[in-house]
């Protein structure tokens, strides 16, 4: 039995002042994810921090500089010989204007609940799919306490994590 390697790889759960998020669209001539939606963001290379390698990829792709805020979760991925781990954050906008790399063909600014909606990579549909179950449930727990409704989406699941952590 050959054991897979795992790999790094960091993204960014960028929103605009409308909550809206940032999703690149994977070229068709891609060797993994081709013409696939996914969040900026890339490996990490042998030496760097992860925020600095999200920084740097999100650059690469869009050249946007970007300040990132917090981790908002992890997904993974099965490639041929590795297990790419997504470690996935929050962050925003600092300054530039959106040009596309060679890597990506397209983007859109979509809210977070309409993610389904595209066709998205293996990795970020895991991911969208776990959001939106916990989203849906705290929903459920929590339909008259109005300040879960203030934060971002992504961020609901967290809190509700943190919340159910403290009381153990």
């Amino acid at each position: 039995m050959i054991n897979n390697v795992f790999g790094l790889a960091v993204r960014v759960l960028l929103s605009d002042e409308e909550g809206k998020i940032l999703i690149l669209k994977r070229s068709t001539h891609s060797k993994t994810n081709p013409g696939k939606w996914e969040l900026p963001g890339g490996k990490v290379d042998q030496g760097e921090s992860f925020d600095q390698a999200l920084i740097r990829e999100v650059f690469e792709e869009t050249k946007l500089k970007i300040y990132l805020e917090h981790v908002v979760g992890v997904s993974e991925q099965n490639l041929h010989l590795i297990r790419a781990v997504h470690i996935i954050m929050s962050g925003k906008v600092m300054d530039g204007e959106l040009t596309l790399s060679k890597e990506h063909e397209g983007y859109a600014w979509v809210y977070f609940e309409n993610l389904p909606e595209y066709p998205l990579a293996d990795w970020l549909q895991y991911f969208v799919n776990q959001q939106m179950q916990l989203i849906k449930q705290e929903q459920a727990d929590n339909n008259d306490n109005p300040s879960s409704k203030s934060l971002e989406p992504w961020l609901n699941s967290l809190k509700d994590s943190l919340d159910k952590f403290r009381k153990n």
